[in-house]
């Protein structure tokens, strides 16, 4: 099978084709999760909160569990791990209302399964990703899940505003189990996992600059989550979140036809020209009340946004592959989850002015421009 320039015949495309699975499953009602909590009776507030605990405890998870079971279990098995959480975290939500699950239990859950996943499977990405062509490895790691997601999240905005929230559950919960099957077929026995707490701060003094942008990156991509929910807040229709999501996806396809191979060579200057395109696509969403522009503005951001994340993680896996990349994927979650931190933080202090949060992803763009002009040489030599 070939798809926009890639035959599935190496390792990395089984990753990719996985993961491409697993995100259609998840577009499915992904993006409604937030706005599930919001129909039934959730504030903003509360809603945040809902996440600041599923964010701290997958930490949690990804800084104890998760490293003694890749040693004990390795990364496959660890990987598998995360899909009875997952089914279970959207069971749990579904009937969160009708049986009064506390909502920290349905947190816990949401956010164990999110960083059981995500660490193996980024180990695996950087093992069995190309150096040489890790732009277009990234990009279609990346793009392809919009590829074929695109009309997830449109189905869901036709469908729940009639039979409601369960059904898309039970599509996601379906879909999940199947988005593995691809990844039965690698060999991750000569892949050791090793993760000492005692080795830790030495790491991240070594590569502080690199947990630096990190941080600032985290904060870039969550205010891109929120879009999504302040849509809703404006719209007030259940089908905008679906349109938006659909709309976003069909940016990050679009990317894979039009420039995804450019990383390849070019992500330095890349992400100067993502991170400029950004601040504007923010400035411009100041001025935004009505549904039309904002789903032009989505499709445009989710182009954008994808070519910075291509862009700029082909930047920093080139860096870290084959020089102990494992530590620092399971440590890099700390600044992940401060900038997440950051976000949900800014997005309680503004919830009465929803608007000026935007002010936060400008100055998080400014300054990892600014890192990156004035550290240009010390991250060509990390």
């Amino acid at each position: 099978m070939k798809i926009f320039g890639v035959t599935f015949d190496r390792d990395i495309h089984r990753i990719q084709l996985a993961h491409s699975l697993h995100s259609v499953a998840l577009s499915f009602v992904g993006v409604y999760v937030p706005i599930f909590l919001l129909v039934h009776d959730f504030t903003i507030a509360s809603t945040i909160v809902f996440f600041v605990v599923f964010h701290l405890t997958g930490l949690a998870i990804a800084l104890s569990v998760c490293p003694l079971a890749l040693k004990r279990f390795g990364l496959a098995q660890t990987l598998r791990f995360s899909y009875p959480f997952q089914i279970t975290f959207f069971v749990a939500l579904n009937l969160m209302p009708t049986y009064a699950i506390p909502w920290f239990v349905v947190a816990a859950l949401g956010g164990t399964a999110t960083f059981l996943y995500w660490i193996p499977l980024n180990i695996l990405l950087v093992k069995y990703a190309d150096e040489k062509k890790m732009g277009s490895d990234l990009g279609a790691f990346f793009a392809l899940p919009k590829v074929f997601g695109v009309f997830g999240p449109l189905i869901s905005a036709a469908l729940i505003p009639s039979v409601g929230f369960w059904p898309m559950f039970i599509v996601a919960g379906t879909g999940l189990a199947f988005s593995y099957l691809p990844l039965i077929g690698i060999s991750t026995s000569d892949i050791k996992v090793s993760f000492h707490f005692s080795e830790a701060w030495e790491k991240m003094k070594k590569r502080k600059l690199l947990f630096v942008l990190e941080g600032f990156d985290n904060i870039i991509e969550e205010s891109e989550w929120f879009w999504g929910i302040f849509v809703f807040l404006i719209i007030g229709s259940l089908a905008a979140p679906g349109i938006i999501g659909g709309l976003e996806s069909l940016g990050g396809a679009l990317f894979a036809v039009l420039v995804g191979k450019l990383a390849n060579s070019y992500s330095k200057k890349l992400i100067f020209i993502a991170s400029f395109s950004l601040i504007g696509l923010w400035i411009v969403r100041f001025f935004i009340d009505t549904p039309l522009p904002a789903y032009i503005i989505s499709v445009a951001t989710a182009f954008v946004m994808t070519l910075f994340l291509v862009s700029y993680f082909s930047m920093i896996y080139r860096k870290i592959k084959n020089d102990d990349e494992e530590t620092f994927l399971i440590l890099r979650e700390i600044p992940t989850v401060i900038g997440r931190m950051v976000v949900f933080g800014s997005i309680l202090l503004v919830a009465s002015h929803p608007r000026d949060f935007f002010y936060l992803p400008i100055f998080a763009i400014m300054m990892l421009l600014l890192i990156f002009i004035t550290h240009r040489r010390q991250l060509t030599e990390v």
